[in-house]
């Protein structure tokens, strides 16, 4: 029987969102991402059907959610399908994930529709060619369109009228303007719901220039103009908030570590309260976005709930608490650990007292913009704080119990 924390009369049994990794390969390169920085060495580890089997077992009756997608390419994994059953066999309400469709098939479309998967989401920057094939190299927007309509054809053909399907576009200055044209491209082609996230920045691959944070003004006018559009088509989306154009400038823009640099954390804006009315809105609103199992709150009492409803499994199976951990260190491993084990071991603590007590390490200090991050704050667009193998060796050979090994997943 899996270990699984006692439940008590009147908490939610299905408090859990589980991200999983169960590759560690993509065959894009694109522009934003980790797979692209010149450090990057490509890791072969798939998730196998046991460990998977096992994490489903421990985590999957206590989700709510399960996406087996994150920074990786899911289509690449051998075990995807059976993930997908697993989610149907567990009864998890909702279950979906994100690809950048060229490696969709008529034996994976199958599966999603045996499954009733709830949704899909396809990553498409642009409907413009050029701009799209100069950020995802090495796609083809035309192959992408194919797979998104022939999986929007299925759709349409099955009778539970499933999944939804939605498309996830990365803003940046050289697609921004072509977004409210995007909308309407979208939306004629049946797509039901987009989302937009500002472009997180990570050192090293040269996009520093291509942050919205150095051209607010044509960002904050853009996004209203695809508000006005989405709202004109009745299309569903999800749109990052302005950037406040005081922050615009200067080459130490995308360097702010700390709040004194970057007039706040990414988590708070400099000043700012947990009990403001300001912050509670932005909490209530990113814990919606992420499905996080937090009900509307007037006053909140930590920065982020991620640590307390999240948690992301790599496909060795060790495990950092959100798709955002770019210090790499770990937070526990399934093929030694139990749920329990995880859930309440000493890094998982410690990480909830820091967040409590407003100890933010630099990497939550400098959480994207494109996931926790805040538009309004300096820190949220800076290079994403990286932690060298070497520290990490140390801190494992430093540190005492299980789970405490270097992962061996994103590592630019």
């Amino acid at each position: 029987m899996a270990d699984h924390p006692p439940s008590r009369p009147g908490v939610n049994r299905r408090f859990l969102r589980v991200k999983l990794d169960l590759s560690n390969q993509c065959q894009l390169r694109c522009v934003m991402c980790h797979f692209a920085h010149p450090e990057f060495v490509a890791n072969p580890t798939q998730m196998d059907r046991a460990l998977l089997e096992k994490v489903a077992a421990e985590t999957f009756p206590l989700a709510h959610e399960v996406v087996p997608s994150s920074s990786a390419e899911p289509l690449l994994s051998r075990e995807l399908p059976r993930a997908l059953e697993l989610c149907r066999e567990y009864e998890v309400p909702f279950f979906h994930f994100s690809t950048n469709g060229v490696s969709l098939n008529d034996r994976i479309i199958d599966k999603v529709l045996e499954t009733g998967m709830p949704s899909i989401t396809f990553s498409i920057d642009s409907h413009v060619p050029e701009t799209f094939e100069s950020i995802r190299t090495p796609a083809r927007l035309a192959k992408i369109l194919e797979k998104l309509d022939r999986m929007i054809r299925c759709r349409e053909e099955n009778p539970a009228r499933l999944p939804k399907i939605s498309v996830t576009a990365v803003i940046m200055r050289k697609n921004i303007e072509e977004m409210p044209d995007f909308i309407r491209f979208m939306h004629s082609r049946g797509v039901d719901a987009l989302n937009f996230v500002h472009m997180g920045v990570i050192g090293g691959l040269g996009i520093e220039d291509e942050t919205l944070l150095k051209h607010p003004a044509v960002c904050n006018r853009m996004l209203r103009r695809m508000r006005a559009v989405a709202d004109e088509l009745g299309t569903d989306a999800q749109m990052p908030g302005p950037i406040p154009e005081h922050l615009s400038g200067g080459a130490d823009a995308t360097d702010a570590p700390d709040a004194a640099a970057g007039g706040g954390t990414a988590l708070l804006p400099a000043g700012a309260t947990l009990s403001s009315a300001e912050v509670a809105d932005f909490l209530n609103q990113k814990n919606r976005e992420f499905n996080l199992a937090v009900k509307p709150k007037q006053h909140h009492t930590r920065p982020c709930y991620f640590p307390w409803f999240y948690i992301h499994i790599n496909p060795d199976g060790t495990v950092f608490p959100c798709g955002c951990w770019f210090e790499f260190t770990g937070f526990g491993d399934f093929r030694t650990q139990s749920f329990r084990e995880i859930w309440t071991g000493p890094k998982y603590r410690e990480l909830r007292r820091q967040l409590v007590h407003l100890e933010l390490r630099p990497v939550c200090a400098n959480c994207s913009v494109s996931n926790m991050g805040r538009p309004d704050v300096l820190a949220s667009f800076s290079h994403r704080a990286r932690i060298r193998k070497d520290q990490l060796r140390r801190e494992a050979q430093s540190s005492a119990g299980g789970g405490n090994a270097e992962p061996t997943g994103r590592q630019p």
